[in-house]
């Protein structure tokens, strides 16, 4: 049974009682429903995901599907973007559809948690971000195999945006992004649940932006952390072949498979009329095509220290899903269609200026001219 606003879904949750209540998904949105539930004083059993990393969240226990009975149990999936693929196990296991609830928008999910916590309150201050940088210019930086230390060095001066394992690189440069942004859960996870680890990210930088369903959202209160900025992240709905752009980013921001198409709407929202990405290759060394196809790629020559870098999150990833990081390139490519589009239609001017690579949506410029 699928609900479309917060008031039907939660009736329809109490109702259950006293069958043995599960939520399925043991990821952010799972704890976020657990907690929820707890504060409404609804009895619920524990978990249900497939992976085995974890064996209680929330003091709740997390069960394979192969260890339910399935015509025990009623089942609260808890994500929406994967509301499909959760339907799916749970029916392979003989699960029946009028057993299961889910919602069908990511609007519930987030007035539950705003009723937890006040996110809104957070992701408002944002506003102060607006046109900042009106008809100014800036650099996107990705982690890619072509970016130099040399190419840091000329940027001191301009504004810039960086992401992830940019970190690493500081020891070798005084170049640091005038904004930085994570938002991989795995990565936050490990970084952000340390206080020096989250000194360290914002050394230099004007502001760090996280998601208020992340690791770094324990500090929101702390005085020492208010350079860190918190976004409502969603995912786009896809209208073929674009995605959902965010003209306000204090409201939500849109995810497209990568970090850099959160930067690039954080970027227009400040009013930069000219975006050059840097070190943006688009080459993975597994890529998840759309049609279910894995494609292995040799992919070298990158820094030392991002290659270190990255082979800690492989490890993680793998240890954590059972699988590499499969980049969905073509979620991927439609989010920087969708980003010219929008620029197009804005008078924002978006130019590619990587050493190579693969990424041909945007026009090519040579980085050392821009000097």
């Amino acid at each position: 049974m699928e609900y479309s606003n917060r008031e039907d879904y939660i009736k329809a949750i109490k109702a259950l009682s006293p069958n043995k209540i599960y939520i399925v998904g043991a990821g952010r949105n799972g704890e976020v429903l657990g907690e929820y539930f707890d504060k409404q004083g609804i009895a619920w059993e524990g978990y249900v995901d497939k992976r085995t990393f974890q064996h209680t969240i929330n003091g709740k226990s997390v069960q394979r599907y192969k260890d339910l009975n399935p015509q025990e149990g009623r089942y609260i999936i808890s994500s929406y973007s994967y509301r499909m693929e959760l339907l799916h196990e749970l029916n392979q296991i003989g699960v029946c559809s009028n057993h299961i609830i889910m919602y069908d928008n990511h609007d519930i999910f987030f007035e539950l948690y705003n009723e937890l916590i006040n996110w809104k309150e957070y992701t408002n201050k944002i506003k102060k971000f607006h046109n900042l940088h009106k008809k100014k210019r800036c650099f996107i930086i990705g982690n890619g195999p072509s970016l130099k230390i040399g190419d840091l060095e000329k940027l001191n001066e301009e504004i810039t945006f960086a992401s992830n394992s940019i970190h690493v690189l500081y020891k070798s440069t005084t170049w640091r992004p005038t904004y930085y942004c994570a938002n991989d859960k795995i990565f936050c996870d490990k970084m952000m649940s340390d206080k020096e680890n989250m000194y360290m990210l914002m050394d230099g930088c004007k502001a760090v932006f996280t998601s208020i369903l992340g690791a770094g959202f324990r500090y929101r209160s702390d005085v020492d952390m208010d350079r860190l900025h918190f976004v409502q992240l969603v995912e786009s709905s896809i209208k073929s072949p674009f995605l959902c752009f965010s003209t306000d980013c204090s409201e939500q921001i849109y995810l497209g498979g990568t970090v850099t198409y959160v930067m690039l709407q954080l970027a227009a929202y400040m009013g930069v009329e000219q975006i050059y990405l840097l070190g943006m290759d688009f080459n993975y060394s597994v890529e998840q095509h759309k049609d279910g196809t894995i494609v292995t790629n040799q992919v070298c020559n990158h820094m030392e220290e991002i290659e270190a870098e990255h082979k800690v999150f492989d490890e993680l990833i793998k240890s954590r899903y059972g699988v590499p990081y499969l980049a969905d390139v073509d979620l991927q490519l439609a989010a920087f269609q969708t980003a010219k589009k929008y620029a197009d239609e804005h008078n924002i001017k978006i130019y590619n200026a990587t050493r190579g690579g693969k990424l041909e949506v945007f026009e090519r410029v040579e980085f050392d001219s821009l000097f």
